[in-house]
């Protein structure tokens, strides 16, 4: 009775111990993919499933008397859940990273999201300044189109529809900036921010990126105006070596996901099919 209670128990350890490496494991991976769900999914499953039919093969082969047959698939199982443990590891590590950093993440986030909520503002001052200072240089050459001239070129870069867009970029920010570091989402939307910062500036590069006849300018998007990704940004979708704690946490997950193995106790007698 005693030995079935500490055999449930050891079932149950590696089961909530499997549980929570490929949870972690999950969440890491949405940050190292920037929120691919499909693919991080895609991972999760493989890796469990393996990592299941490993620790399968390894408690029968332990606990079977024929040593001919069910050594060489232990090991191998053993090798196979070593390689999915290092695999599993790298994720498991950043997400523990990146949950040792939660604040910064929202800060990050946030930060991020006003960064790119500014490139409309930042535009309109470009093209305002841009239209003035091609007026200025109109008048001074006495050109008799000048004011057909400075309108194509304010039409040209500022569209009629540009005050709605900006309305509804600003709407989008606001309802994608969730920064839990729990939440399956976040990666995503952070992603999403940083692509709408450089989309968005792509987009305001082609419009500025015709010059006109004796202007003098740059288009939009360069030197001062280029948008571009922090480091604090980057650091959540880049892996970290492990510290002292996640290398601990790690290892002890992994040794709890091998409870029941270790629980099994090999048979003293071993049985060779081969030699009857």
């Amino acid at each position: 009775m005693k030995k079935k209670t500490i055999a449930v128990f050891a079932s149950f350890l590696t089961a909530l111990a499997f549980f929570a490496f490929f949870c972690i494991s999950f969440l890491g991976t949405e940050y190292l993919l920037e929120g691919n769900h499909v693919l991080s999914i895609s991972l999760l499953l493989a890796g469990a499933l393996l990592l299941y039919w490993c620790l399968r093969v390894m408690c029968k082969s332990k606990a079977s008397r024929d040593k001919r047959h069910s050594l060489p698939k232990e090991v191998a199982a053993i090798a196979g859940a070593i390689v999915i443990f290092l695999a599993g590891s790298i994720t498991f590590i950043h997400f523990l990273f990146v949950f040792d950093h939660r604040k910064e993440l929202r800060e990050t986030m946030f930060a991020t999201a006003d960064d790119v909520s500014k490139i409309d503002s930042v535009y309109k001052d470009y093209a305002q300044t841009r239209v003035k200072a091609y007026d200025k240089t109109l008048k001074k050459r006495g050109d008799n189109d000048r004011l057909a001239k400075k309108s194509s070129l304010k039409r040209r870069l500022m569209p009629a529809d540009y005050d709605t867009i900006c309305t509804q970029r600003k709407q989008w920010l606001a309802s994608v900036n969730d920064a839990s570091v729990w939440n399956v989402s976040t990666p995503r939307n952070l992603h999403y921010i940083v692509t709408a910062g450089y989309d968005w500036t792509e987009e305001y590069k082609k419009v500025s990126s015709i010059i006109y006849e004796h202007e003098e300018a740059v288009p939009y998007g360069e030197g001062d105006t280029a948008f571009t990704r922090s480091e604090a940004n980057l650091q959540f979708s880049t892996p970290h070596k492990p510290n002292g704690s996640s290398f601990v946490a790690t290892v002890l997950c992994c040794l709890l996901i091998l409870t029941k193995y270790f629980n099994i106790r090999r048979p003293k007698s071993w049985y060779d099919s081969g030699h009857r």
